[in-house]
């Protein structure tokens, strides 16, 4: 008797220690659901295919902001038509800010260069949040007679160059483009091929004397010997290539331009979701854990809010418009 009434003591004392366990499990629970922007799943609708780097940046975003706020993201890939198909599922879907598109500059660029697509995304999307900007770099193979950008101009005013690029319309031709739009003596044949690592391979077999690339697919060659840089074609070095120059710094105009990952919904979303969806993919981007990801990656560990990004994308839009229309149009067929 005497023992089954000191566990009932015993019992009755853990009481008060248990209720606030629970209480603290509980309002765990409740500020993360908080912290939730819906009870619903969003969808994170990716223009590229799986496996590419704005997918993968998706994912991560997505995987973290499970983790930190407890709301269930889903990542659906619907590559083509540079991005406008993934754009079109976006905007035919319920505006509710649940269904994000994650796009980069081909979306952009492409209501420049194709406007029969009749697409127009700074009118039709409202920009969210960016993260894990790639830095754009200029390599030649190791043995090319150039080690700067001037000198690169100076070898490319004595004979005609060809480059290669990740394709047609893509931020790798582009800033090229640019660069030779302030230099009108300066003649130089792309090449465009389907993506980074063809392209790079054409500079290692010396087919094409320069090479436009996002930093990421370089580092290795570089590190290797394979490939020499020559320039950073972005506002700023990459935390990757710290010792690369841009454009700027080597004495020429500046291009505050980098390849971005952005999150957008239709500009009939609610406000109040706007701001707390982007504020849950500023959170899920930042901090040291995710940084570190970032740069392992080879991305810039870097974060853009919703106004901020607003800003850099019409800015991008004004000088891609103004180096496109200087182009031959057949030069993007």
């Amino acid at each position: 008797m005497t023992t089954k009434r000191t566990s009932f003591i015993r019992v009755v004392k853990c009481l008060p220690v248990l209720s606030v366990g629970f209480a603290l499990v509980a309002a765990s629970i409740a500020s993360a659901q908080d912290q939730r922007i819906s009870s619903q799943p969003i969808r994170f609708i990716v223009m590229f295919a799986a496996g590419g780097g704005s997918d993968v940046v998706a994912r991560y975003v997505a995987d973290r902001m499970s983790t930190l706020q407890g709301q269930t993201v889903v990542v659906e890939n619907r590559p083509g038509a540079a991005g406008v198909i993934a754009a079109r599922q976006v905007l035919s879907s319920d505006p509710n800010g649940l269904t994000v598109l994650v796009a980069s500059n081909p979306l952009l660029i492409n209501q420049i260069i194709r406007p029969e697509t009749k697409f127009e995304m700074l009118k039709e999307l409202t920009p969210v949040a960016s993260v894990a900007p790639q830095s754009v770099v200029l390599v030649t193979p190791p043995e090319f007679p150039a080690n700067s950008l001037k000198e690169l101009i100076d070898v490319a005013k004595k004979r005609d160059l060809n480059y290669g690029t990740t394709g047609a319309g893509s931020l790798s031709h582009l800033a090229v483009a640019y660069l030779l739009s302030s230099q009108p003596d300066v003649k130089m044949q792309h090449i465009p091929y389907a993506g980074s690592a063809p392209a790079l391979t054409a500079v290692m077999a010396n087919q094409v004397e320069l090479g436009s690339s996002t930093v990421p697919p370089t580092i290795g060659l570089i590190a290797g010997g394979k490939l020499k840089p020559i320039a950073i074609a972005s506002a700023n070095r990459s935390v990757m290539l710290p010792n690369v120059p841009t454009y700027a710094e080597a004495g020429f105009p500046a291009l505050p331009v980098s390849v971005w990952t952005g999150f957008f919904v239709p500009k009939a979303a609610p406000k109040d979701v706007v701001d707390r969806l982007s504020k849950a993919i500023l959170t899920a981007s930042s901090g040291p854990e995710a940084q570190a990801k970032f740069k392992e990656l080879g991305f810039e560990p870097s974060t853009s809010g919703a106004e901020k990004f607003n800003d850099e994308l019409n800015a991008e839009f004004k000088i891609w418009a103004d180096v496109v229309k200087n182009l031959d149009p057949a030069t993007f067929k």
